[in-house]
């Protein structure tokens, strides 16, 4: 209990931040200028604090009360339940001297009814009598305030008054206490909220309406933020947004890269292009594509073994650095026999660029945007596409700049077999074998098993696709969870997209990576930590 009462408290210490650090207004309701905490009041001016409860409804609260609860609970942003960051946080700018937009922002649940900063002071103001909570005669922030917010936030017994009860107050034992607060919230308080059903545009929802809890999404995103180098994370389960968060000057329209996350995004044109009969299988020779390759070592590749980054390329290779990467890519000698190793060559994936041209007359990145990223509603006229420094050459190992929310469309395909919306983008049983491992590696997706965390077991079986410095999109299709990672990302589009030694995608920055860079790279979170806490994201946890 101990424990619980500590972190309760800091919570109240983190309300008490928030109350000051977000809002900037203070005074009365219709003053054109305000002043912030942080500013000195004209000579003579003092900003309100207290709310004494007027006379006249003071003395008829009893009587009255019956009416009065009629037209109101704790719930002040009625959204159906009273909660410590909305409701509380509100009433407790409120006895501050809070008004206007400082009054509400950021204090406001998504499924908010009353969200007018006016209407709320004016709901507030009819009601002071009500927020008397120890029944004083006046309504304090250090002692009605605090009391509400630590009863909201589930504290009890001495826990509850201790330190928060008014010197002439007439409600002083816990119990009183209790019960005033309990007759005032709303009926719909212990409501369970609404099921929802599967949908497909990243609507907010509560967690509860998909069948996990709030407390296993914030422990999944407190983890990845551990990593300080982290620009977004997303968490979404049954196509519903569960949790976002960003790190300071960004948001969710903040483009990120992609980096190798794009090995993915071309795996799937090359499997609607098999759908589309442009190539025969997965077990269609290379080199009836590429027929460079014809009469030589790598005459036998397969398009499996690419996919599965068994073609016999080395591991190392400098195609990055290169003008003509595909000629680069085409060009590259075998080390070993193809399909006996697993090996992440860059050079492999870039081979995608010349198996698609070849194939559909269409560029990687025109195929790309045509089936792959209209299909899912990701408007391709807001992607950014690399090219290699020739200019000519679509990279298709690397690189695309997206909004958080499309890398997470393009995990709920995965999610979902292919599917979007009724029509089947991509085939299911490419899906299943892209996802499948061999080893840890399905096509261009990594599978997060025992084999990946070097025998040790997995809580659970996830897939992702990686990139460099920390991109992710994580997919767990059994519970329809997707959860999208994004490293801090610096590049103005107005550069474009061509690769150049003063214009490429920038997140080594806030790696500490970049060549040259004092002191040690930013570490990134631990991905068996992070498959263990996605356990309760899991349906009924």
């Amino acid at each position: 209990m101990n424990r619980l009462k500590l972190y309760l408290f800091q919570c109240l210490i983190v309300i008490f931040l928030q109350l000051f650090l977000n809002s900037n207004t203070l005074g009365e309701p219709n003053q054109s200028v305000s002043l912030s905490p942080y500013e000195n009041a004209p000579p003579g001016t003092q900003p309100q604090r207290l709310k004494s409860v007027p006379a006249k409804t003071q003395a008829t609260e009893d009587t009255a009360s019956a009416t009065c609860l009629d037209c109101f609970s704790w719930d002040i942003d009625a959204s159906g339940k009273a909660e410590p960051l909305t409701d509380g946080l509100i009433i407790l700018r409120y006895l501050f001297g809070f008004t206007n937009d400082a009054l509400v922002s950021g204090a406001l649940a998504d499924n908010a009814t009353r969200r007018s900063s006016l209407d709320i002071y004016a709901f507030l103001e009819t009601h002071a009598a009500q927020l008397d909570v120890d029944g004083d005669g006046r309504a304090e922030p250090l002692t009605d305030g605090l009391l509400l917010l630590r009863y909201l936030f589930g504290f009890e017994a001495s826990a509850l008054i201790t330190g928060a009860i008014g010197s002439n107050a007439q409600r002083t034992e816990t119990a009183a206490i209790t019960d005033f607060i309990k007759t005032r919230l709303p009926e719909t308080q212990n409501d369970a909220p609404a099921v929802l059903q599967p949908a497909w545009d990243f609507a907010p929802a509560l967690a509860e309406q998909v069948g996990t809890n709030q407390a296993a999404v914030n422990g999944v995103i407190d983890h990845i933020f551990t990593d300080t180098a982290v620009q977004a994370v997303l968490v979404t389960k049954d196509g519903y947004l569960i949790g976002e968060r960003y790190s300071q000057g960004y948001d969710a329209d903040s483009l990120g890269t992609s980096w190798s996350v794009a090995k993915s995004f071309y795996s799937a044109a090359i499997g609607v292009a098999i759908d589309e009969g442009h190539i025969t299988s997965v077990d269609q020779k290379a080199s009836d594509i590429i027929t460079e390759w014809q009469g030589t070592a790598k005459a036998n590749v397969t398009l499996h073994q690419m996919l599965q980054m068994r073609s016999g390329y080395s591991a190392f290779d400098n195609v990055f650095f290169e003008t003509d990467q595909t000629a680069y890519a085409i060009d590259r000698p075998l080390v070993r026999a193809p399909g006996s190793q697993f090996a992440y060559s860059n050079a492999n994936s870039q081979l995608f660029e010349t198996i698609l041209r070849r194939t559909t007359g269409l560029s990687a990145h025109d195929y790309l945007s045509q089936k792959i990223l209209a299909s899912i509603d990701i408007n391709p006229r807001e992607v950014g596409l690399w090219f290699d420094p020739s200019g000519i050459n679509p990279l298709t190992y690397c690189c695309i700049d997206m909004k958080a929310a499309d890398f997470a469309r393009f995990g709920l395909l995965y999610a979902r077999d292919g599917q979007w919306r009724g029509n089947q983008i991509l085939p299911a049983e490419y899906v299943t074998s892209s996802l499948t491992a061999n080893g840890w590696y399905g096509y261009q997706w990594w599978i997060l098993n025992a084999a990946y965390f070097d025998g040790e077991p997995a809580a659970i079986e996830v897939a992702s696709a990686q990139g460099l410095d920390g991109q992710y999109i994580f997919v767990w299709p059994e519970e329809d969870v997707v959860i999208v990672v994004l490293s801090q990302y610096s590049h103005a589009v107005e550069q474009g997209y061509v690769v150049s030694p003063i214009n490429y995608p920038d997140t080594c920055t806030a790696r500490n990576s970049c060549p040259g860079a004092l002191g040690p790279e930013v570490p990134s979170f631990s991905h068996k930590t992070l498959v263990e806490r996605m356990v309760p994201l899991g349906d009924n946890p």
